[in-house]
């Protein structure tokens, strides 16, 4: 008789590797466009679009208007796919989402199997690409997030490599060209970013000399050219703006801080953010239980690479700590190094079965258990309010994943462990929400509701002038007013014959408005109207 004891961890082959990525693909783009574009991604889209449609790539514009919030790199980047695939869809817009969280989580293994070995590696990537905010939200957002994050994370790890080496010269020129792509996408972050992570490493090695070389000089000089030279651009086509571009970067960032923000709110969130963590990244945050045993956390933090991960999340997070406005998608740089060392630090409790060890264990068992269920009656709740094709083969699909992972928990002399069955009862949630979830939220979301509104004004509005007398109007909207009448909306307030104005009221427009269409506006839940003036 074989005997079969389930454990955490254990070892995953070539063979079922290649089992596991058709569900990585399936989880990243079945549905992916389904949904209308909201909030920050539709502003990534509508800049793309307005650069491509202007010519213009070194003034980004939001309706016609300078947009100082964002550098330009992920609006070229948008572009570029735009042109490549010859498409400015919902799909598109998202798929470079996934592009970068592929690469991000390849960065993951690869560096982490160099220093801990490949299981670890596996294990930490997978946990990343599966943990709740990446698999339910980031990953079919069309948003910098995961780029910035990728391109940060890279660089701790070049960081860590060339000072293990004492290439210092490698270390602060590469790091500092990062640190410029980082800053073209997000702004001022990868300063802050760059500047704690020398400060560690430095301090760590006793090696603060080393931070006034010639060497960090000449990095900071390469950051200041990449940077400097896209800004110098700028100046050249916009000398009044500069400054403002300048000082909108900065308030991009103290905005969202304890500066920006008071005591109260920063002493309340210094209470709420850890309870936030667990919330949107578990189930893996919940292995930080491994790191609650001073014995062998003294003993993991002996080794270079985890203690490096260590400070480097601890001196990064403080800043997020004391800041407010913090969302969870600001912290994907830093995630990958707690899974790290809560994964590496798993494999010490165990070996010694200690009760954290036990408390994972059996917490994991019903995880994978109450979400394999939840992932087959999710569709049955859902496809009873609203039609679902082909509904029974989608039912029969989740139900053989579902009876495919637990024999691959159960079967005699596995070597795999519970971890990889974790990562797979993810996989298969993330399959079963964008099979039954998403056309759910697709057809009752209001958001919908507006896209076919915008789309339907700009049909009947092509090749006429369009414009919007409104104070404000929601970019959702502006996108696909945008994307399918191939011109930019600007405001206007004038008049003029023969064209097209968007407006919010009717009877402010005054009595020689005559509306011809409506348009729902998400968020706002109200309607705004498209007409002609009658007269000019």
């Amino acid at each position: 008789m074989i005997r079969h004891k389930i454990s955490i961890y254990g070892y995953i082959k070539d063979k079922e590797i290649l089992l596991i990525i058709p569900l990585i693909v399936a989880a990243l783009y079945i549905n992916l466009g389904l949904i209308p574009l909201k909030g920050d991604e539709a502003i990534r889209a509508v800049v793309a679009l307005e650069m491509m449609l202007s010519g213009n790539y070194i003034t980004p514009t939001l309706t016609g208007e300078i947009y100082l919030n964002k550098p330009p790199l992920y609006n070229w980047i948008l572009t570029g796919f735009f042109r490549l695939f010859s498409s400015n869809s919902e799909f598109m817009v998202r798929f470079p989402t996934t592009i970068f969280l592929i690469l991000y989580c390849l960065t993951i293994f690869h560096w982490v199997r160099k220093e801990l070995g490949k299981q670890i590696g596996i294990l930490a990537s997978l946990a990343f690409l599966t943990c709740g905010r990446i698999l339910f939200w980031d990953s079919f957002l069309g948003l910098i997030d995961i780029a910035f994050s990728w391109i940060i994370f890279l660089n701790f790890m070049l960081i860590w490599q060339y000072n293990r080496k004492a290439k210092y010269l490698s270390l602060f020129v590469i790091s500092y060209v990062l640190t410029a792509a980082a800053f073209l996408l997000k702004g001022l972050p990868s300063l802050v970013f760059q500047g704690i992570t020398l400060l560690v490493i430095f301090v760590q090695n006793r090696n603060f000399r080393g931070l006034f070389s010639w060497k960090h000089l000449a990095g900071i000089t390469a950051f200041l050219v990449l940077t400097g030279t896209y800004y110098l651009i700028y100046y050249f086509q916009n000398p009044e703006f500069l400054d403002n571009a300048l000082f909108r970067l900065l308030t991009e960032s103290t905005d969202k801080s304890a500066i920006g923000n008071g005591i109260q709110k920063t002493l309340l969130h210094l209470v709420t953010f850890p309870f936030e963590l667990i919330q949107h990244f578990l189930p893996w945050i919940l292995l930080v239980i491994f790191l609650f045993h001073k014995k062998i956390l003294l003993r993991v933090l002996r080794g270079n690479f985890i203690r490096f991960c260590f400070l480097v999340l601890l001196a990064n997070i403080a800043v997020y700590w004391l800041s407010p406005t913090t969302y969870p998608r600001y912290l994907l740089m830093l995630m990958p190094l707690a899974f790290v060392i809560f994964i590496y630090t798993g494999k010490f409790h165990a070996f010694y079965k200690t009760l954290h060890y036990r408390v994972v264990l059996y917490g994991f068992i019903f995880f994978i258990i109450g979400l394999s269920l939840l992932s087959f009656v999710l569709p049955l709740f859902y496809s009873s309010r609203i039609p679902v094709s082909n509904l029974p083969l989608k039912v029969g699909i989740v139900l053989m994943l579902n009876g495919g992972l637990f024999y691959f928990i159960v079967r005699p002399s596995t070597h795999t462990g519970l971890l990889y069955a974790v990562v797979l009862v993810l996989l298969i949630a993330r399959i079963s929400f964008n099979l039954f979830l998403q056309p759910y939220r697709q057809s009752t979301d209001l958001l919908t509701s507006c896209r076919k509104d915008a789309i339907e004004l700009a049909n009947g509005t092509k090749g006429i002038p369009l414009y919007y007398m409104t104070d404000t109007i929601t970019i959702h909207n502006v996108y696909y007013l945008t994307r399918e009448r191939g011109q930019i909306l600007t405001f206007n307030n004038v008049p003029v014959a023969g064209s097209f104005f968007i407006v919010d009221d009717t009877l402010k427009a005054g009595t020689d408005f005559r509306r011809q269409f409506s348009m729902h506006v998400p968020y706002q839940y109200k309607t705004f109207y498209a007409g002609k003036f009658e007269k000019q």
